[in-house]
């Protein structure tokens, strides 16, 4: 019998909040998210309240037998993958999961009704909890307990519904989750029309349809992480850390065209008008028309890494890691202004109707007037880099490492509320119709009221860092480090 692997080691908090404060934001793209996953001893599998060393029928439903070795009890030893990796005992009722592998389903939803998420054998993390019976290995063992007289156990669960520790926990946490997730760290999420498309790390874009909540396709042509996504028209267009831009028909979901040039991870796509504006790590800005696929101009400027756009007033504001916000004509394509001030990289951009907010790891946010292009105030009051920012009608937010989101009156710029809650970084942000929701690296989604700015709900359900968020129709879509998808 193959032996079951136990992890000897994970990636602390820190570990993981270090990698996102490094020059690159990303965390290493090739690091398997599988490695943090929380497998016990074998020696704890499939134990329960009662004396392990006992011998005792099996609790996992497979042949009623008394514990001790087979041959020596005179009990026939039927091939080893008749025998559940768990309880080492003949299986009844043998279901795979996400892997491959095959277990007793008394003792897989045992597992899984623990919060465990990963296969006890190799210790993945599991694309989603989905159990399928293995037909042809429960005939095959079957007839050879008929053969040897061996009675299997009826275990009479088939259609009993599991419950998993994590809906005990935190209610309907588990349901808010889509099965068949992705493998690694979701870095990108983007609304248009029923679909909800998932960029991610393992490399590929994934399609839901948002109201069967199920995944219709699985975008797969870029060779590193996948770190935006951006739509114009009839098009999706996702950047990667493999230097290109590749462009996806809305209709067929096929690849239309790959758009090269960029000699650096592709961090951030706008749109404005018929153009498609990427930011990359090379620190340059390339401009696409969006209709003929074709490179339009390379804009220079930046000393370093691009790592946020946003389209205001008829102008693309970038920000960069040489911590500058640069200003660009979207007709013209010049350079307008540089619009300096921060101490640190500017992180996060943000514009309301006349205004663009700029976040920086220098704890501040600047507020620039989009006519003048001067800085009419920096907002002061975060202990740490502010990491992302979220205009509403009335209110600007900002989140921060130092767990706190910031709330400030766009007509006087003065912060109103600190909300607190959170007890790790905030990640992400978005502003739905009722609640600004907040992610965190402490795994869980806030809502909070945008009249009473007040907490009133914690979504929990993800196992990891919640690092995106949108909101749409309606409805919430959260991405985590655990590469799964919420819907709230």
């Amino acid at each position: 019998m193959r032996p079951i692997k136990a992890l000897l080691g994970c990636s602390s908090g820190d570990e993981r909040r270090a990698s996102e404060e490094n020059a690159t934001d990303v965390t290493d793209p090739e690091v398997d998210e599988a490695a943090c996953s929380d497998v016990p001893p074998a020696s704890e599998l499939g134990k329960d309240s009662k004396d392990s060393d006992k011998d005792t029928e099996t609790v996992c439903g497979g042949a009623t037998s008394s514990g001790g070795d087979k041959a020596a009890s005179g009990v026939p030893q039927g091939p080893s993958s008749f025998y559940c990796p768990i309880s080492m005992e003949l299986m009844s009722e043998p279901v795979m999961v996400a892997t491959g592998h095959t277990y007793d389903k008394d003792c897989i939803e045992t597992w899984l009704s623990q919060g465990h998420r990963t296969c006890p054998v190799t210790g993945q993390r599991l694309r989603h909890l989905e159990l399928v019976p293995n037909f042809a290995l429960r005939t095959a063992i079957q007839e050879w307990a008929t053969t040897h007289g061996i009675k299997l156990k009826d275990s009479n669960r088939v259609n009993r519904p599991i419950r998993y520790q994590c809906e005990d926990a935190a209610g309907a946490g588990a349901r808010n989750i889509l099965q068949q997730g992705h493998e690694e760290i979701v870095w990108a999420v983007e609304v248009h029309g029923s679909r909800l498309f998932s960029a991610s790390a393992d490399k590929t874009i994934r399609v839901w349809d948002i109201d069967s909540r199920r995944c219709e396709q699985v975008l797969e042509d870029h060779s590193r992480p996948v770190l935006s996504l951006a739509i114009a028209g009839d098009k999706l267009f996702s950047g990667s850390y493999d230097y290109t831009i590749k462009v996806w028909s809305l209709d067929s979901l096929t690849r239309m065209k790959t758009l090269e040039g960029h000699t650096d991870a592709v961090r951030a796509l706008a749109v404005a008008d018929t153009r498609l504006f990427s930011g990359s790590y090379d620190s340059t800005i390339r401009v696409w028309d969006v209709v003929r696929l074709e490179c339009l101009q390379i804009l220079k400027g930046h000393i370093g890494p691009v790592r946020t756009l946003v389209y205001a007033g008829g102008y693309m504001f970038s920000g960069s890691y040489d911590t500058t916000v640069r200003v660009w004509n979207v007709n013209t394509l010049a350079c307008k202004a540089s619009l300096q001030g921060h101490g640190g990289a500017v992180r996060a951009l943000v514009a309301s109707p006349s205004h663009v907010f700029s976040g920086s790891d220098d704890h501040t946010i600047k507020v620039w007037d989009t006519e003048t292009l001067k800085c009419v105030k920096t907002l002061q009051g975060h202990e740490d880099n502010v990491r992302v920012l979220a205009v509403g009608e009335k209110y600007m937010f900002s989140g921060s490492w130092d767990k706190t989101i910031r709330v400030w009156d766009l007509e006087t710029f003065e912060c109103v509320k600190v909300l607190e809650g959170h007890s790790e970084a905030v990640l992400a942000l978005a502003v739905g119709e009722r609640n600004l929701i907040s992610g965190s690296y402490d795994t869980t989604v806030r809502f909070w009221d945008l009249d009473a700015l007040r907490c009133v709900k914690k979504g929990e359900g993800h196992d990891d860092a919640v690092r995106v968020l949108a909101a749409s129709g309606g409805k919430v879509f959260s991405g985590s480090y655990d590469g799964s998808i919420g819907v709230w």
